[in-house]
């Protein structure tokens, strides 16, 4: 029912708005006449013209020793929609603050299994076009190679297509990681740039674009966090930019 539906978005349960409706219909009549216009049982009804008339939609009157109940003009559930709103846009300044508060706190997300960690591979991928900012990689290629081809393929892709964004990496692992970082170079776009530091580390991965910073790890139990936050970024591209500056 329509009308059931725009009133419920005032606020009220579908069996308020059913006892409303069914008041409308009857006039002044009592909780057993409009309990079965409404098809409600009758604590039911009693519970809702309760609350309907702390709203101000209906109202009670006693004759000789019957309770009526009658409606209020329809004009009441206007009255109610812009006192809301009018209490919202007052309370909003004060909303407003609280948000750019919580907006400064870092926020955290956990992703599990193969499937966690190729869709924060392929968020990571978005964000390097999306964000046009440079990004910046520390991990170990081979793993990434082996273990999930099809995300490697998508980076290829993706390096094929870059033009304003700009992608350094720092690479560490064993003899595949070396020759990735090799080649890279030799046919890289200036906008990608590449290092090797060593055979030494461990299955993982951190990408940092942005605001937010990706830390994969991918041993047995395959999980990544991500994490945005201004000043957790801040300190993850400086560590960044000291391995870089002295490998």
């Amino acid at each position: 029912m329509e009308i059931m539906n725009k009133i419920k978005q005032l606020g009220l349960s579908e069996k308020e708005a059913s006892v409303y409706l069914a008041s409308l219909e009857t006039g002044e009549n009592t909780v057993t006449e409009i309990a079965r216009i409404a098809k409600q049982k009758r604590p039911t009804v009693y519970l809702a013209l309760d609350r309907l008339a702390i709203l101000g939609l209906v109202a009670q009157t006693t004759r000789g020793k019957k309770k009526l109940w009658s409606p209020v003009h329809p004009k009441r559930l206007k009255e109610i929609a812009e006192f809301r709103t009018s209490q919202i846009d007052k309370a909003l300044p004060e909303l407003m603050a609280l948000y750019k508060e919580n907006a400064e706190k870092p926020s955290v997300k956990m992703l599990e299994g193969i499937e966690g960690v190729k869709s924060a591979y392929l968020e990571a991928f978005g964000l390097f076009v999306a964000e046009k900012k440079e990004g910046l990689w520390i991990g170990n290629i081979s793993v990434l190679i082996e273990k999930f081809p099809e995300v490697f393929k998508e980076y290829n892709n993706l390096l094929r297509k870059l033009k304003k964004c700009k992608i350094r990496e720092i690479n560490f692992g064993g003899e595949q990681s070396k020759l990735w970082v090799e080649n890279m170079n030799k046919r890289s776009k200036s906008n990608h740039r590449l290092k090797y530091i060593s055979n030494n580390g461990g299955m993982t991965d951190q990408l940092i674009i942005g605001n937010k910073v990706f830390f994969f790890s991918m041993n047995k139990n395959l999980f990544t966090i991500i994490v945005e936050g201004e000043e957790i970024a801040k300190t993850q591209k400086l560590l960044f930019e000291t391995i870089w500056s002295k490998s």
